[in-house]
């Protein structure tokens, strides 16, 4: 297994989702990928009283944070891990990075939070473990 994928979105089953999952990358020589995906606008971007960039651009900032965030509290020693923004409907973005040949898992939260996944109440992790072509580790 050469790299693991974990889909976080700063909610306490995120973030236990990525603990896990660097035991799984230390104990195998793995890297570790922290994502989170920014979801499409639900309402048009005036609704905000922004511009499509401001609220892209609010967006971008809020993922580098809440990724910079969850790094931090993974740090172990000998632990290699990156970071990846995604865009687009939260299960198929992560099963389309997780094809990618040197994935060999994926690891997520039965359940998150967010504007977006408030809705969705462990449908991401649902509907990832019907699409994505790798393994999925649903953390509870």
């Amino acid at each position: 297994m050469k790299r693991i994928l974990v889909a976080v979105d700063g909610s306490d089953t995120s973030l236990k989702a990525a603990r896990m999952a660097s035991d799984v990358a230390l104990r195998f020589g793995a890297k570790l990928t922290l994502v989170h995906v920014v979801p499409k606008l639900l309402l048009p971007p005036d609704v905000y009283g922004l511009t499509i960039a401001e609220v892209e651009k609010e967006h971008r900032a809020y993922a580098d944070a809440l990724l910079e965030k969850a790094v931090k509290a993974l740090e172990e020693p000998g632990l290699d891990v990156s970071t990846t923004v995604l865009y687009g409907s939260p299960a198929e973005a992560i099963a389309e990075e997780a094809a990618a040949i040197d994935v060999g898992m994926v690891v997520v939260g039965s359940r998150g939070y967010g504007a977006v996944a408030r809705m969705f109440l462990g449908s991401v992790s649902d509907r990832l473990v019907h699409i994505s072509s790798k393994p999925v580790l649903v953390v509870r």
